[in-house]
């Protein structure tokens, strides 16, 4: 789950929200260093102290104009992604295996045309050999 942007990626997004979250702070449960913490979340996630709320209509657009005013404001509300180390680099054309297969160097997938090439060539013998597949059922 998206801890550090949870009001835009989990709230926003989604329509839902954590209540009842027994720590101080809304962290990752990676980041809690200690058994005692630790301990308190997840007694509170069975007993159902904490737990999931789906956020009706009306609430939704609050936390939408709340998040907005507080952009507004400059408050930074979503962590901002990394920027790739490539950025603003062109990229040339793929590269290839070889000159002898001159192929890309992508692989084939399981479900490649060769099964389906012997089993349409199977229906063509039996077709051609007067055993053509009738349907069993009405």
């Amino acid at each position: 789950m998206n801890y550090v942007n949870y009001e835009k990626a989990i709230m926003l997004l989604h329509g839902v929200k954590i209540v009842g979250w027994p720590l101080e702070a809304f962290i990752s449960p990676s980041e809690i260093t200690n058994i005692v913490d630790m301990r308190k979340l997840r007694d509170a996630w069975k007993s159902g102290a904490c737990k999931w709320v789906r956020l009706t209509a009306a609430e939704l657009s609050i936390h939408a104009a709340s998040l907005e005013e507080r952009e507004k404001n400059g408050e930074t509300v979503r962590k901002p992604r990394k920027k790739r180390s490539d950025a603003g680099v062109t990229r040339g054309k793929r590269k290839w295996a070889d000159k002898e297969n001159a192929g890309p160097l992508a692989k084939r997938s399981k479900g490649s045309q060769c099964g389906a090439k012997k089993k349409a060539a199977k229906v063509v013998k039996a077709v051609a050999k007067g055993k053509s597949k009738q349907p069993t059922s009405a």
